[in-house]
């Protein structure tokens, strides 16, 4: 089977595993919170948040992309770094940056909070004719700022430690008190200095 023609920075290949470590209740001066059994330094963000372990290897030998999965490490980077979530490339310094959506039925709104990272004009383009998710519909809008607001993970039991069930990564806020018990997978922000772009002219610039 042939490779996709375009596969995102931050998919997820098939040598990149997902790891679990086992958990532990730790103690600090705020109370208990979850914790790795060997948890390393790297295994948490600036902001407290403990970060699901998951394999970084070199382009040549990732093996085949898997599209329906993203890879933590690198959509954290794209949201930190500002980087394009299609080719992982800088987006500087610039005034605004574009993200793009799948089509809820309604424009980007100011304040939305989202795990889609940036995208340089170019690969938007790339993007609306390749995807078939995007080809379905989709949303995009120019942002002037777009700040962290929290993770999407897995939450587990305070009591038990156990995995709390559910289909989805649940939200939590980087202050609020759920956060000690959620492995992230996803870095959310918030998007502010929201304009919607027309996407036929996104084509035409």
């Amino acid at each position: 089977m042939q490779s996709p023609p375009v596969v995102p920075y931050i998919t997820a290949h098939e040598n990149e595993p997902t790891l679990l470590p086992p958990v532990l209740r730790r103690h600090g001066p705020e109370g208990p919170f979850l914790g790795f059994v060997d948890e390393a330094s790297y295994d948490r963000d600036g902001w407290g948040a403990l970060w699901t372990c998951q394999a970084l290897v070199p382009a040549g030998r990732r093996g085949r992309p898997r599209l329906e999965r993203v890879h933590a490490l690198r959509q954290r980077r794209a949201m930190w770094d500002a980087l394009c979530q299609v080719c992982g490339k800088s987006l500087g310094n610039e005034d605004r940056y574009l993200f793009l959506m799948r089509d809820a039925g309604r424009p980007i709104g100011e304040g939305e909070r989202t795990t889609s990272p940036p995208v340089c004009v170019p690969c938007a383009r790339i993007s609306l004719e390749a995807c078939p998710h995007l080809r379905k519909g989709a949303v995009a809008a120019w942002v002037n700022d777009f700040p962290v607001w929290g993770v999407a993970g897995v939450t587990y039991d305070p009591e038990t430690l156990e995995v709390i069930p559910g289909d989805d990564l649940v939200d939590v806020r980087y202050d609020s008190e759920e956060l000690r018990w959620v492995v992230a997978a996803r870095r959310i922000v918030s998007l502010h200095g929201v304009e919607p772009v027309d996407l036929g002219k996104l084509h035409a610039a």
